[in-house]
């Protein structure tokens, strides 16, 4: 095995939350710190109720404190990002970790538990919050995607391994972040997750892919405007848009058609 480091880049879903205010009694915690992950457990995002689990996602607050305390006694129990991560950690095979949560309350509240947790037991540690991710699907891909590439050229640059840690979050995003991480120019070389059946980790190579040629002109000739279904047909030919559409990277509305601005952002941006 290479002694090269290995950064693990980790989707944060709201495992943390969903666990402690689920499993824990009210001996482990307060009835009233208990009540609120009850709440933050079902918060919507944009709610009141995910905002206040952001806002106390810091170092003193008592409900920070008290759901790193129950992390730290059980952490693959409580964590699904660390249990998958488990036999990886074990066997000494996580330098850095990266967490990306999504742009709600209780995902930076969980990962910023991880975070804390993951630091007092010496690894390199950090959490970016990715910017409309779910809350807006186009905007929220498009900055996931940009921000795993960031990340991995960084860590790339440093000597790092890269793998990409699916467990948590939407599962639409991470079958996406599952694709770009295949993306042969981008370096990933593997992605896992826990199983929901085998209740397994489960290792995915990072297969290399390379965007055809023949797409990558088709983009280019459509454009990134609205544009009517016959200018489309004269710029790619009836048989392409037709592909495009049937596949879905290409959406209709009423006469006009258009590519989906994150197939748009991920072909021009690999």
């Amino acid at each position: 095995m290479s002694q090269e480091k290995v950064v693990h880049i980790v989707t944060v879903g709201t495992s943390i939350v969903r666990n402690i205010a689920q499993n824990v009694s009210g001996q482990s915690v307060s009835s009233e710190v208990l009540e609120k992950f009850k709440r933050w457990a079902q918060a919507s995002p944009r709610s009141r109720e995910d905002a206040e689990a952001g806002e106390r996602a810091c170092s003193g607050c008592e409900e920070f404190e008290a759901g790193l305390r129950i992390l730290a006694s059980k952490p693959y129990e409580v964590s699904a990002e660390l249990n998958a991560m488990r036999s990886y950690l074990e066997e000494g095979m996580v330098d850095a970790v990266v967490l990306l949560s999504s742009d709600t309350g209780v995902s930076e509240f969980s990962a910023k538990i991880l975070e804390a947790y993951l630091s007092s037991e010496g690894k390199l540690v950090e959490t970016i919050r990715v910017p409309g991710l779910g809350l807006d699907f186009q905007e929220g891909l498009i900055n996931l995607v940009d921000t795993v590439a960031s990340v991995v050229a960084r860590y790339r640059g440093l000597g790092y391994r890269a793998w990409i840690n699916l467990t948590g979050g939407f599962k639409l995003e991470a079958a996406v972040l599952y694709l770009v991480s295949c993306l042969s120019r981008l370096g990933v070389e593997k992605a896992y997750y826990i199983h929901e059946a085998m209740r397994s980790t489960v290792e995915v190579p990072a297969i290399p892919v390379k965007l055809e040629d023949s797409l990558l002109r088709t983009v280019e000739r459509l454009g990134d405007q609205e544009v009517e279904l016959e200018e489309a047909r004269k710029r790619i030919g009836e048989e392409m848009l037709d592909v495009l559409l049937r596949s879905g990277l290409v959406e209709r509305s009423g006469t006009t058609v258009r590519i989906r601005k994150w197939v748009l952002h991920l072909v021009r941006g690999f």
